[in-house]
């Protein structure tokens, strides 16, 4: 989406002459026509100056005065200039001919979930935007009559989109419709994608989880908003359903262990079994020792009798194209699972380690308030360290994100966790500040589980420090000519120091830094170069300089 692309699917012109005039050739607009197809209508389009995203236009009216003595090129010229100012105006003042004839997408993610949600949910009154978007293709199943099928031929052109796309998508139309959609072949057909192989054959018959890997799925099952999504459709997916679910689950949580199930074995069985448990499902009764559900905690009775179990943390969901967005919800307390029928999914692995068997509780430290998340604010969120995304071009050389997944010492943390404190000790920013929870592949309706995780043990903070030390020195490296060779952490401040705004959705991340702070030591070093897809941190990542 470096510069607009604009698809016309059918042109067509009437031509009214002047009463008072003789009347023209009944073919007088062939050869204009044909010039401007033929190149001056792609000219002018290539001008037109869009605010960022996917603008679809159901249909454009022009009436233009055109002078039929001129010569067929300066008459397709004139021509193709209207067409493309007012396409422009349309877009910038924000009125089509009809309502909902003019559809925005900030980017692909949101175009490709709404496409989901829409078809699932049976609304397909924005179907003509898909198809001139390409999301759905000639040749596909018809998505009027196999809307699912329709969906995962969509998804399967954008893989790297999928999970984030369906959790998006499952957030606006409901799991329920998901699932009516696609059924339970559909849902390994999408786990397929997500995993890049079969879900069934993720994890051979092996040793039971070990307690690190009991404390990850504990916490990952706390901070998922599919967690919460089962909980809320009251679904009973039978075994199939329930391991598809916990890819998507791992995709959204911490893709790297998605990509690398062999660093932790039993995890993928582990969300399975607490997804089926808190959808009601019964549990796992198969022979393979990584889906034995006694290694989900017990379900904890209530607090109180007849008292109802608080739902799962969960922040609101961004905002549907073409829609208001949320309204703000009022500050709440932190909130967790701990009811019967319901599977213990705490706040956070147990500050004494990943030893601690059953529901986990967190203690809060002292003088720390509670930390809510803000919502996404319009535009992105300011930081004075924007560029501190641009370590991740430094990442390989710092080992990640397989140093992470072998450390032992940080088997109990997802990697976002990780990422979120070593961006802290590379930089000292607070924990809600948007460029340290961006490092991380969040963004702020995304980071109440992360904000209330339990601090960090000693031997957790020890392998962090010692990350940070080796980003901060490949930082330096990369920036070469030795003036920082031994102030490795001026490196990182000389780098990522720098006022921005930073919009974190699910599935795609956009720093925005002003033009005058283009610095050609970090572009020399490569540092600014758009990332694109990050695999093992499940987003986007783009650089805007404006």
């Amino acid at each position: 989406m470096n510069g607009p692309t604009v698809v016309i699917d059918r042109l067509s012109a009437t031509l009214r002459p002047d009463p008072a005039e003789a009347p023209p050739a009944a073919d007088r607009l062939r050869g204009p026509l044909r010039h401007a197809v033929g190149g001056a209508l792609e000219t002018a389009l290539r001008g037109l100056a869009l605010p960022p995203g996917h603008w679809c236009l159901a249909r454009l009216d022009l009436t233009l005065d055109l002078d039929l003595a001129r010569p067929d090129p300066a008459l397709a010229r004139d021509w193709s200039e209207a067409v493309a100012a007012a396409i422009e105006r349309t877009v910038r003042e924000g009125r089509a001919a009809a309502p909902g004839a003019l559809v925005h997408y900030r980017h692909d993610v949101e175009l490709l979930a709404d496409a989901v949600a829409g078809l699932a949910a049976g609304r397909r009154e924005r179907l003509w935007a898909w198809r001139q978007t390409g999301i759905l293709r000639p040749g596909d199943p018809a998505p009027e009559a196999a809307p699912g099928p329709a969906l995962l031929a969509a998804l399967e052109r954008h893989p790297q989109h999928a999970a984030a796309a369906v959790l998006r998508a499952a957030e606006d139309c409901g799991l329920a419709a998901l699932d009516r959609a696609w059924g339970q072949d559909g849902w390994q057909r999408l786990a397929a994608l997500v995993a890049g192989r079969d879900p069934a054959a993720q994890e051979p018959a092996g040793p039971a989880p070990d307690p690190g890997t009991r404390a990850l799925a504990r916490a990952l099952l706390a901070g998922s908003r599919l967690a919460a999504l089962v909980r809320e459709s009251r679904l009973r997916p039978a075994a199939p359903v329930s391991a598809a679910w916990a890819v998507l689950l791992l995709a959204e949580t911490d893709p790297a262990s998605l990509h690398r199930p062999s660093a932790r074995p039993g995890l993928c069985g582990l969300l399975a079994d607490g997804l089926r448990t808190l959808g009601g499902g019964p549990a796992h009764t198969g022979p393979e020792p990584a889906l034995r559900s006694r290694d989900v905690p017990e379900a904890a009775e209530p607090a109180g009798s007849g008292e109802q179990a608080p739902a799962l943390p969960i922040d609101g969901p961004e905002s549907p194209p073409g829609r208001d967005a949320p309204q703000e919800p009022p500050a709440a307390a932190p909130r967790r699972v701990d009811a019967a029928g319901t599977a213990p999914v705490p706040d956070a692995p147990a500050a004494g380690g990943p030893d601690a068997q059953g529901p986990v509780r967190v203690p809060r430290q002292e003088g720390a308030p509670a930390q809510e998340p803000a919502a996404d604010p319009v535009g992105g969120a300011a930081t004075g360290w924007a560029g501190l995304l641009f370590l991740l071009a430094a990442a390989a050389e710092t080992g990640l994100p397989d140093r992470v997944l072998d450390e032992p010492a940080l088997a109990a943390r997802p990697l976002p966790w990780v990422l979120h404190a070593t961006a802290r000790a590379l930089s000292g920013l607070a924990p809600a500040d948007p460029a340290a929870l961006a490092l991380a592949g969040l963004g702020p309706g995304r980071a109440a589980g992360l904000l209330r995780a339990a601090p960090a043990t000693p031997p957790e903070q020890a392998a962090v420090d010692a990350l940070a030390a080796d980003w901060a020195r490949a930082t330096a490296a990369r920036l070469g000519d030795g003036q920082y060779a031994d102030d490795p952490f001026g490196a990182v401040a000389a780098v990522a120091r720098r006022p921005g705004r930073i919009t974190a959705e699910t599935g795609w991340i956009e720093a925005e830094l002003a033009v005058a702070d283009t610095d050609l030591a970090v572009r020399r070093a490569g540092l600014d170069l758009d990332p694109g897809w990050v695999g093992w941190l499940g987003v986007v990542v783009r650089y805007r300089y404006v």
